[in-house]
């Protein structure tokens, strides 16, 4: 008989990380590695000469100067837009007593140092993100290779990409920071270690200095989440330890969360105080007299304006479902010249890219719910997630969300339901890191239904690619008539044309993305297979899913990605000609302009605060959250009239046409740009005749039907006071004017009334001979002062109590807290 030879097993297919970066290297260079594709994915704004071209990145260029100009001390009134407004509202408030923000923010600069353009520093909190997302999952005993793909998929999702295009980096620095807490909080399940405590301090402070409240309450509402989830988890499994555990780390994050804020305290504070004055914290007056108007101007609906729908989940799998976005058009309809679209046709009234974080990524985390639903970290995330989700429909789905608006603390106060996504976003990659863990165990635990799943959705998506093949006309031509069923509702005859004539271009960019998906979800499952099988070794497996979700995101990614070269924006900030007549005019007090013009930045329809670049200040402006004062003359006055623009010194008028009222002097023309001198605007304080009592609507309405001479009168809502008229020997002159702080000399013969023309708000104290008196709100939104008779030396000072308080608590809390974690740094290096 011959000797049967021995059947030598199959060979693996792959390579051995280790062989090739030895271990000590590899955290270095998956960090590096993260850093790289950064690079490479923004390459046209760090190293080429491409810049974004946001609004809210625009209007931070222009505020930019303001926050750069010589001043004492740290920046608090910007007086440049809206008559006045806090600094700490336009976020352009450098808080260097605050020894965290200045590392972070010094850390920030040296990372952006080679930068060519400066909106390139902001991929800083990705990075943040990035690595705090890989520590996560090495934390939970993930390889590297897992880890990283974990953190690569996660700053590379459209719903993340997308806050640095739109200028939303204040979210970014809170959102950055995210995967940190929630690892500390897991950390505390076991141990509890003073120095852990310290950077979990640290953690929280930075998620609150970014001063973006809504995504602070997101994080608030996870933490809820984790301990109510986690406390039930531990009675029922009936773990002493584990509830002992938790009830510290809960006093811990009450302590930590309270310290955070404090050291904080200085921008929330004013945050706080303001609000009560802000169109975030006040109802119009116009709502507030006339109930028809309120009723227009429902609250409900506005803060529910963008919520996601059920079916926009499809959009998780397929980008372009919805019609994605802004995306690039070139073709016939537009002489093959690259143009810039926006194709969403959902129930939001617009939004920029789809909320994608890639198919892998989204089928593997569902993928994790089915398989390891088990498991209590699991079901934690898995409860956040579809809680989230149910939260971001807002108005379409109102049996969770309603119960949440009406009922949860502060929960009314945040618009946009679909921002809650962004925190999905990051769980999801989490759920992801977590399925493709339990792939891998399945060598050495063998589970034959999970193996029988994974070759099944092989099957299932390779049939889907080949019938989107075989029936690509098909699909193509329904999508387009999806388009056109969109259109035919629309009311605006011109939307309603883009749209059909873009459905061929929106069909074939579905079509395409719904193949793709197709593809790299069977790619996907094959291979998972084969490393089930022993084909391909873990390695080769987990790389070749970070090669397919680096293609799938960065497609989709660069799709929503908006880029203008940068001397386009460097041209737009190029001084107009009327900005330089204004200036050579070297007008010695203090005034205001505003641009009637129809087109251009620094106009009422596209402000972005353009004139701040120039430090001048316009009665116009660009913010989310307005003076309500300010809103309101807006709202009943506008902002055309002559007495509005007397009384509140707009000395300089732009327009694109003749305009002569009286007292109006040209002083500069070309064929579309007419400069204006306003010889009757007042300055900036005066004295007033008299003063009279209004209720604030009949305040406006004098000001609407220039029905009074504000020299002559001012209007107050409540008087315990008596003036006199003025005369020629009264004096009113600016001896000093800086942003916080105006001082004037005064001189009068009797009890005058004078008048400030800068927003009233809580913060602003005013001294007669360095005693504090008493401000009046003024003509509706404005500031006076009684002043006795004789010479007098007046000051304005803007010194909110919160930052005055704050910035010492927020310096000692960081020099206590800095100081702690060097002394157990040399503690444990002495142990």
């Amino acid at each position: 008989m011959k000797k049967q030879k021995s059947k030598e097993p199959a060979r693996e297919f792959g390579f051995s990380l280790e062989k090739i970066i030895p271990e000590k290297f590899q955290t270095p260079f998956f960090l590096i590695l993260i850093i790289l594709l950064l690079f490479l994915f923004f390459f046209p704004v760090m190293f080429g000469d491409k810049t974004t071209s946001s609004g809210d990145l625009i209007q931070g260029k222009s505020l930019r100067q303001y926050a750069l100009k010589e001043r004492d001390g740290v920046s608090l009134w910007n007086p440049h837009i809206f008559c006045g407004i806090p600094a700490v509202v336009t976020s352009m408030s450098p808080r260097y007593y605050d020894l965290t923000v200045m590392i972070y923010s010094y850390a920030s600069k040296i990372y952006s140092a080679a930068f060519k353009n400066y909106n390139a520093l902001y991929t800083f909190n990705l990075l943040i993100l990035a690595f705090t997302s890989f520590f996560f999952m090495r934390s939970f005993g993930a390889s590297r290779l897992v880890s990283f793909l974990v953190a690569i998929s996660t700053i590379f999702s459209t719903g993340i990409l997308v806050l640095f295009y739109i200028g939303h980096t204040s979210k970014l620095v809170s959102l950055s920071i995210f995967p940190f807490i929630l690892m500390m909080l897991f950390k505390f399940q076991k141990e509890i270690k003073i120095l852990d405590v310290l950077l979990y301090i640290i953690g929280l402070h930075i998620l609150i200095f970014g001063a973006h409240v809504q995504i602070v309450f997101y994080f608030g509402l996870v933490a809820l989440i984790y301990f109510i989830y986690f406390f039930i988890h531990s009675f029922i499994t009936k773990n002493n330890f584990l509830q002992k555990q938790l009830l510290k780390s809960l006093l811990i994050s009450i302590v930590a969360g309270l310290i955070a804020i404090a050291m904080s305290y200085d921008t929330y504070g004013q945050l706080y105080e303001y609000k009560l004055y802000s169109t975030r914290g006040t109802k119009s007056i116009v709502e507030l007299q006339n109930p028809v108007a309120k009723s227009q101007t429902n609250s409900y609906e506005y803060n529910t304006n963008w919520s996601f729908s059920p079916g926009e989940v499809l959009t998780f799998l397929i980008p372009s479902y919805y019609g994605f976005g802004r995306s690039t058009y070139q073709g016939p309809l537009t002489n093959n010249q690259p143009v810039e679209v926006n194709t969403y046709f959902g129930q939001m009234p617009f939004v920029d890219t789809a909320m994608y974080m890639g198919v892998i990524i989204f089928v593997l985390g569902l993928f994790t719910l089915f398989v390891r639903w088990k498991e209590p970290l699991i079901q934690f995330l898995g409860i956040t997630v579809i809680l989230f989700i149910f939260l971001s429909f807002g108005r379409n789905f109102p049996l969770i969300f309603n119960l949440f608006y009406y009922y949860f603390p502060f929960f009314d106060n945040f618009r946009t339901p679909s921002m809650i996504l962004h925190v999905v976003q990051i769980i999801f990659p989490i759920l992801a890191g977590f399925g493709l863990l339990k792939i891998i165990s399945l060598r050495e635990e063998k589970n034959l239904k999970l193996e029988k799943a994974i070759k099944n959705l092989a099957f299932i998506f390779t049939g889907l690619f080949i019938l989107s093949i075989l029936f690509n006309s098909m699909l193509t031509d329904w999508f387009t008539e999806r388009v056109q069923n969109y259109a035919s509702t629309l009311g605006n005859q011109q939307e309603a044309q883009m749209f059909n004539a873009l459905s061929g271009y929106m069909a074939d960019m579905f079509r395409s993305d719904f193949q793709i998906a197709m593809v790299l979800l069977a790619l996907t499952f094959w291979l998972c297979h084969a490393y089930i099988n022993k084909k391909v070794n873990k390695d080769l497996v987990i790389s070749g899913l970070i090669i397919f979700v680096l293609i799938d995101l960065f497609r989709i990614g660069n799709r929503g990605a908006s880029y203008v070269d940068s001397a386009k924006i460097d041209e737009l900030f190029k001084e107009p000609e009327y900005v330089t007549v204004i200036k050579q005019q070297k007008e010695k007090t203090p005034f205001r302009i505003l641009n009637l013009k129809q087109d251009g930045f620094g106009t009422l329809q596209n402000n972005a605060n353009f004139h701040a670049y120039f430090l001048l200040e316009d009665f116009y402006g660009y913010s989310a959250v307005k003076p309500r004062s300010y809103q309101d003359i807006i709202d009943v006055v506008s902002p055309v009239n002559l007495t509005l623009w007397n009384m509140l010194s707009v000395k300089y008028i732009i327009t694109d046409r003749p305009y002569n009222p009286d007292g109006f002097v040209p002083i500069y023309q070309t064929q579309n740009t007419f400069v204006y001198k306003n010889v009757n605007a007042l300055p900036r304080v005066y004295f007033v005749d008299s003063v009279a009592v209004k209720s604030p609507l009949d305040i406006l309405n004098e000001i609407k039907n220039e029905s009074f001479n504000p020299k002559h009168v001012a209007f107050v809502e409540n008087k315990d006071f008596e003036i006199w008229k003025t005369d020629s020997t009264t004096l009113a002159e600016i001896i000093s004017y800086k942003d916080e702080q105006i001082i004037i000399k005064t001189k009068s013969t009797k009890n005058h009334f004078l008048f400030f023309s800068t927003t009233y708000l809580p913060g602003w104290k005013a001294f007669i001979d360095n005693n504090q008196t008493k401000i009046y709100k003024t003509n509706y939104g404005f500031q006076g002062i009684v002043v006795p008779e004789g010479e007098h030396k007046i000051e304005f000072k803007y010194e909110p109590r919160a930052f005055v308080v704050g910035k010492t608590i927020s310096l000692t809390l960081n020099l206590l807290l800095y100081a702690g974690i060097i002394v157990v740094l040399l503690i444990q290096k002495k142990k």
